[in-house]
């Protein structure tokens, strides 16, 4: 009985239970990187703000660096084009569709307030143009036809410009039909006239207030795109065959001849073409236009001014572009309010849009150097494949690394600030930045290091491991001679975006990085670890090679693989910043799938499909090393074909498990009564059965096979101080799990540090724990005597963190993909477990360690915890507490068909979590419920615009309960799993602890009303006899100067055959006729039978009376 009550474990307390709401709560916050494939760009020149459509219908608007916003169409479908109306904080968009849709930025969230759909294939929309005046949308489509959407309803009006009125005046000789609508614009300063150029060439300036057209030009190559001149009487149009020219409106034809700037031979067309005046001499930028024969493969933007032109050379496929101004608009500080300016203002900067990438050019530089991003930086300028997050880094290595990064791009970018400026952000009083480095390694062999505290994720440094190693494919390659007479087109390499790797042996597969003692560690796929310290001083020297054996004691073993990289000979430079001391290769050169780094010590472990070793960086000199192969698998190659002796086995075993399954399902079906060990069946009260109030029963879960050829991939190592040989004194340790199950304890000698530089450091393996499941071991962490982890290296050094507690036991988390299991130490003595993949079915992929805190209500007090973290393999984010692995939180953060998402998640030690929501952006979640990184940014109500604004008092309340949720693509996210609700311990059970968290504000439901007041007989006795009764009094008073004003007010009322209660409100004493008054009484069982009806009602109510 003793047993069974220890057994339970500590319950916990009542003041706990009450903080479980306010410690968790998930949410997704941020989205870092370049969207997912753009599909449109917009400018708003009043309000300074970029807008940014992709093809998944995400709509995102971007100011100042930290002021976003972002929104979402319901339906996932490309928007083809964006506009913003000018100086009103709204955009519409324009979807695949053909619908169109109005979002407005209300304070901090950008949402969709009202949207509109042409239909047929004449109407399919082509081109879209807002009025000056911003009254109308101008929508120019397929069949010819120009249709007004009047912004203010969001309606279409009944003014239709028609292709037949149109084509009346144009000259007899031209006989085509016109086509499709390619271009809308308005003539400057005369808004009453627009510019309208059909697919066939046909351009016509339109008068809207006369409806007749007051000039007619004809081009005989099919129109791509049109553009006024600054002075408004000349214009210039651009076409399919890579020509461009100007026509002016005082005569019917090209005031020069076409200008095909790359021709003679035939170039492919210019989708778009813009010209400016810059100091006083015409700018011309365009798009396309190439020779067909040897530009096909590449996407230009070409700049041409003067003498200066160049044609811009991206990576990736130009989506758009435009040029912004210099900045005009006046800022009120103390309003907080946007005035327009004057619009007579220079070129500034050229905006490119790709495919993958966002480039600003500075067009006041003489050189058009690019301009350095703070956001929308292309996280996948080579492929990301792996990632850290590191916290609390030092400030002098902060501004060290942010120097060293700068001397890195001195000569790329423009000393330019960034001129996207618009929106305010929130003022965050006595906070101090937060200094987070994310890092990430990429395809060619380089570590990003980039700024992760904030809003923002600003690249801050870059290493790379290519310069170490030597080949073929690493040369530089020397231009050819015949090849360099070749400079026009002018080319010039732009952008950042590089797909392309040297040698796909250079990936990064592991990064480590010690911030308090500035180490860095990099292990790749060739099998190779680079170690790197950080210095302020420019090195120049030999690079050392150690290299070190794991299947050294395997005779008979064979490499299949590739071979490893060649180390670079002779002297290496190597600027500031981090520099390589020394390298370590391993044999067999497979990709390396562990690492640890244990800086305090000067030891680095690398696991790999083979085995693992141990390395002294310090002295630059093997340790130890490991075999974890199967003595029966000598063979070299990951994936190895089972001999016929093992595909014997394996088809005789799947057989029998066959059999058995066969068996069982047939005994199921006959069988009627329940088993002894299946809950009882729940029944609902019309008789059917309830699989969701079934209680969940323990799933078995496949036995694994012992001979499995990927049995010996070390999956996690750790090192650790603990208790390991005795209880008496701590050890240096190193752990190490494989992917069979198999946990290999080693003890380590670290000489003191008088004699660190001329004793060895010697290792010996103490335990071998081989898990009953054989689940691959994921990860491995130690917790001191009052539950909580080791600290980092050197933490307790710089005093960052508290020594460990070492006057209680310490224990041991080994989390397998299929449960986790706690140990006490040094017996290594099973002190609990919680199976996941027996009650949910999914396998563990991430752990961490995060803190959580709160404020106590009551004692005001601030609470804090260390709490686990777990992603699995279906993408839920887990909370669980320790010692005890109660559930805390159950979250679906992510989509389970979302691998690379799931794969590439990190957690922080702030209960954050980063992963890749695409190939080129992060998104982040929060699972605290006060520790989130959020935009915290808002948009300055224009002067005199928006006063038509289509925000209703409706919207208004939408606005309020925005600042309580958080939007992310415009939908309130935090909505957890439902069918979690219920989790089943080992010992059967159920606190408080083991129900999911929701972190959702959802409306008030039926079945919410029903939960809450309970079911059945207890009920109809609750609600009997109860009635709300509303009084609404009405004071009408006449002033001496003849006002009449009028109050009301309002009082609720809740009675019952036992008790009554009633709100008292305190009222002036007022002069004149006797107050009115309107009483209501509402049956509490109106509101289980006709809750929407009874809302409504209230609502118009309150409506009526909302000057109360």
């Amino acid at each position: 009985m003793f047993k069974f009550i220890k057994a339970k474990g500590p319950h916990p307390s009542a003041e706990r239970q009450k903080l479980q709401k306010d410690l968790f709560c998930y949410r997704r916050t941020l989205q870092h990187g370049f969207p997912h494939k753009p599909t449109a760009l917009a400018w708003d020149p009043s309000l300074r703000l970029l807008c940014i459509g992709t093809a998944t219908g995400a709509v995102k608007v971007f100011g100042r660096p930290g002021v976003e916003f972002y929104g979402q169409h319901q339906n996932p479908i490309p928007v083809t084009q964006v506009v913003f109306l000018p100086n009103q904080g709204r955009v519409v968009t324009l979807c695949d569709d053909n619908s169109l849709h109005l979002w407005e930025v209300n304070k901090s969230s950008l949402v969709e307030v009202k949207c509109q759909a042409l239909e047929g294939k004449l109407k399919k929309i082509s081109t879209m143009c807002v009025e000056t005046a911003g009254k109308h949308l101008l929508l120019g489509t397929e069949g010819g036809n120009i249709y007004l959407l009047d912004l203010s309803s969001f309606t279409m009006t009944p003014d239709i410009i028609y292709q037949d009125v149109v084509m009346q005046n144009v000259p007899q000789d031209y006989k085509l039909n016109p086509g499709a609508v390619e271009s809308i614009i308005e003539q400057p300063e005369h808004p009453n006239h627009i510019l309208i150029g059909y697919n066939r060439g046909l351009i016509v300036l339109w008068n809207r207030d006369d409806n007749t057209s007051v000039k007619t030009f004809v081009s005989n190559q099919q129109l791509e795109s049109l553009c006024w001149h600054e002075d408004g009487k000349s214009f210039t149009s651009s076409h399919n065959d890579g020509s461009y020219m100007a026509w002016d409106l005082d005569e019917n034809k090209p005031s020069n001849e076409p200008v095909t700037t790359y021709g003679p031979f035939a170039c492919r067309a210019i989708p778009k073409i813009v010209r400016r005046e810059l100091n006083g001499k015409p700018l011309i930028v365009f798009s396309g236009g190439l020779p067909r024969s040897s530009g096909s493969d590449k996407y230009t933007v070409s700049v041409i001014h003067d003498e200066q032109h160049v044609a811009f050379d991206f990576t990736s496929k130009v989506i758009d572009f435009l040029v912004i101004d210099s900045k005009t608009e006046e800022f009120d500080d103390e309003e907080n309010t946007v005035t327009n300016g004057t619009s007579n203002s220079e070129p500034d900067a050229l905006v490119v849009l790709a495919e993958e990438e966002l480039v600003l050019i500075d067009l006041q530089c003489k050189e058009w150097k690019m301009i350095n991003l703070p956001y929308l930086v292309s996280l996948h300028a080579s492929a990301v494949t792996c990632s850290q997050h590191v916290s609390g880094v030092s400030e002098e290595l902060w501004e060290q690394l942010k120097e060293a990064g700068k001397a890195q791009t001195n000569n790329i970018y423009s000393n330019r600030s960034w001129p996207i400026d618009g929106g305010r952000l929130l003022c965050s009083k006595g906070s101090t930045p937060r200094r987070e480095l994310l890092l990430t390694g990429h395809e060619d062999g380089t570590i990003r290091f980039w700024d992760a505290g904030g809003v923002t994720l600003t690249p801050i440094y870059k290493f790379s491991t290519a310069v170490f190693f030597t080949g073929d494919e690493l040369e530089e390659a020397v231009p050819d001679p015949e090849d360099v007479d070749e400079d026009w087109p002018p080319f010039r390499k732009i952008g950042v975006f590089d797909p392309y790797s040297d040698d796909p042996r250079l990936a990064v597969k592991k990064v480590v990085l010690c911030p308090l003692s500035g180490t860095l560690v990099v292990a790749g796929t060739a099998g190779h670890v680079v170690v790197s310290k950080f210095d302020t001083e420019v090195l120049d020297g030999e690079v050392k090679v150690t290299t070190m054996n794991i299947v050294s004691d395997r005779d008979g073993f064979i490499w299949k693989g590739h071979n490893q990289l060649a180390p670079k000979q002779g002297e290496i430079h190597q600027t500031r910043g981090f520099q390589a001391s020394s390298v370590l290769q391993l044999h067999p050169p497979a990709a390396v799938t562990a690492c640890v780094l244990q800086a305090d010590w000067g030891l680095v472990a690398a696991g790999t499909a083979h085995g693992l070793a141990l390395f002294d960086y310090i002295k630059n000199k093997p340790v130890m090393v490991k075999c974890t192969l199967n003595p029966n698998d000598l063979t070299g190659s990951g994936d190895t074909p089972i001999s016929r002796r093992k595909s014997f086995k394996k088809s005789l075993r799947e057989s029998f498990r066959r059999l058995r399954k066969g068996r069982s399902q047939r005994r199921a079906n006959t069988e009627t009564a329940t088993t002894p060990n299946s809950p009882p069946s729940r029944k609902t009260d019309d008789g059917q059965f309830s699989p969701l109030e079934a209680k969940p029963i323990e799933r078995q879960v496949e036995a694994r096979p012992v001979d499995d050829s990927m049995s010996s991939f070390v999956r996690c190592l750790y090192f650790a101080r603990t208790f390991l040989v005795n209880a008496q004194n701590t050890n240096p340790t190193l752990w190490a799990g494989t992917n069979n199950g198999t946990v290999y304890t080693f003890t380590i000698t670290v000489p003191s540090a008088s004699k660190r530089e001329t004793d060895d450091v010697t290792c010996h393996i103490a335990k071998e724990i081989q898990l009953k499941h054989r689940a691959p071991v994921i990860a491995i962490a130690v917790l001191d005597g009052s539950n909580r982890p080791l600290p980092e290296p050197l933490e307790v050094e710089k005093g960052v963190a508290p020594l460990p507690d070492t006057t209680q036991p310490h224990r041991v988390i080994i989390a397998s993909e299929e449960q986790f299991k706690i140990f006490t130490l040094p017996a290594v003595k099973a002190f609990c477990k919680f199976k996941l993949t027996a009650q949910d079915g999914a396998r563990v992929r991430r752990m961490a360690f995060a803190t959580f805190t709160c404020k106590n209500p009551d004692t005001d007090a601030t609470h804090s915890e260390i709490d686990l973290l777990c992603l699995t393999n279906i993408g839920d984010c887990l909370v669980f507490s320790i010692p005890d692995l109660k559930r805390q939180l159950n979250a679906a953060a992510i989509k389970r068909e979302d691998i690379n998402g799931i794969s590439s998640l990190v957690f922080t030690k702030s209960a954050e979590a980063l992963y890749l929501h695409s190939s080129s952006e992060l998104q982040r979640l929060s699972l605290s419920a006060t520790s989130a990184t959020t935009a915290r940014c808002y948009l300055p109500q224009p002067v005199g615009e928006n006063e038509d604004a289509t925000s209703d008092a409706g919207s208004e309340g939408e606005r309020q309960e925005n600042q309580s949720e958080v939007l992310v693509n415009g939908n309130a996210e935090g909505t957890v799993d439902a069918d979690k609700t219920e989790e089943v311990r080992e010992n059967d059970e159920e606190t408080l602890h083991n129900v999911t968290v929701s972190s959702s504000v959802g409306d008030i439901t039926i079945d919410s009303v029903k939960d809450y007041l309970g079911s059945g007989e207890d009920l109809n006795r609750r609600i009997s006899g109860m009635c709300v009764t509303k009084t609404v009094t009405t004071v009408i008073s006449n002033s001496q100067d003849g006002t009449v004003t009028s109050s009301s007010t309002t009082t609720t009322t809740t009675t019952s055959t036992a008790t009554s209660a009633q709100e008292n409100i305190i009222e002036s004493d007022t002069d004149g006729p006797a107050p009115t008054l309107e009483i209501k009484k509402i049956q509490v069982s109106d509101i289980l039978r006709a809750p929407l009806a009874l809302a409504e009602e209230l609502d118009s109510d309150g409506q009526l009376n909302g000057d109360a």
